[in-house]
């Protein structure tokens, strides 16, 4: 089975009228518009998505260029959806380093989920997916940034969870035979987390 795991592209932060779940940006739609490009030809059989409004605009040009339907998992839905507000990783920096520390220290906590429980969801829904799939399925999942460490994290073998920052509108590919095909933005900086050790379900 193939896996490419996109990042949602960027939302509209601060969007008066859905603050805590906002849609896309005109650049983010920009973003979804160039993932669709790029996966058309790839063989997709299947695209699922992150309930929440961001990765499910990103995941519609794909889809409707492949007609297929886009599948909403709430497993795959990010940290922060129970938040009033979305909160960029671009605006958190700009908050000071004191801020942004205390995010890397304990990521998950800071966006109001259980760090335990999110990871063991998260890699719940991958293997979920890779047994209803079968292995000849190439899937797109279009989520967020913490969902994608931690299958990252676990493809890799690490027992704590990595911050890979991926961009708006990156893929991610991976395959059970070859843990990390490529990584599509080249823009995308690899840094550990130094938070809490998560053992990741296996």
């Amino acid at each position: 089975m193939k896996l490419a795991l996109v990042r949602h592209g960027r939302p509209d932060e601060g969007n008066a009228e859905r603050p805590h779940d906002p849609p896309l940006h005109k650049e983010g739609w920009r973003q979804a518009h160039a993932v669709a490009r790029l996966l058309a030809g790839e063989g997709i059989t299947r695209v699922a998505s992150s309930p929440l409004l961001r990765a499910l605009q990103t995941a519609q040009p794909l889809a409707q260029r492949l007609g297929l339907p886009v599948e909403e998992i709430e497993g795959w839905a990010e940290a922060d959806r129970h938040l009033d507000r979305y909160v960029s990783l671009e605006t958190l920096r700009s908050r000071g380093e004191a801020e942004w520390q205390r995010f890397l220290k304990d990521p998950i906590s800071y966006l109001g989920g259980d760090p335990v429980a999110f990871c063991v969801m998260t890699v719940a829904t991958l293997d979920r997916m890779i047994a209803e799939s079968g292995p000849q399925a190439h899937v797109a999942v279009f989520t967020h940034g913490l969902p994608i460490n931690i299958v990252l994290s676990r493809v890799l073998g690490l027992e704590r969870i990595a911050h890979f920052q991926p961009g708006y509108g990156s893929i991610t590919a991976c395959a059970r035979s070859a843990p990390i095909a490529s990584l599509s933005s080249a823009s995308t900086r690899v840094a550990t987390i130094h938070g809490p050790m998560i053992r990741l379900p296996r």
